[in-house]
């Protein structure tokens, strides 16, 4: 099964979208992206440089993944994500803040 990238999303340089993964319209992949397999991500995302979406993520529209960060397997992100925090969860909350890991 093929990734299924919309009308529209904008992906920059050294992006990896896998296996499943859906990027919907309008959305803004920045560069050294990863999307694990199985992501949703809908309409309008914004993923910033080099944040981590990892399996079987779900990313609400005209939502915020900021740079550096990382959202957890699984989780069901419905906020803004800052730079470089982790999030996980369902709902996805900031288990780590921004600057630490």
């Amino acid at each position: 099964m093929g990734a299924i990238i919309c009308t529209g999303a904008n992906i920059a340089d050294n992006v990896i979208i896998n296996t499943g993964a859906i990027v919907d319209h309008e959305a803004e992949i920045a560069e050294h992206v990863h999307i694990g397999p199985g992501c949703s991500l809908a309409g309008r995302v914004t993923v910033k440089k080099g944040a981590l979406v990892n399996i079987g993520s779900v990313i609400k529209e005209n939502l915020t993944i900021g740079e550096n960060a990382i959202i957890a397997a699984g989780s069901i992100v419905l906020k803004d994500i800052p730079d470089g925090a982790l999030a996980s969860g369902i709902p996805a909350k900031i288990t780590h803040p921004t600057g630490t890991k």
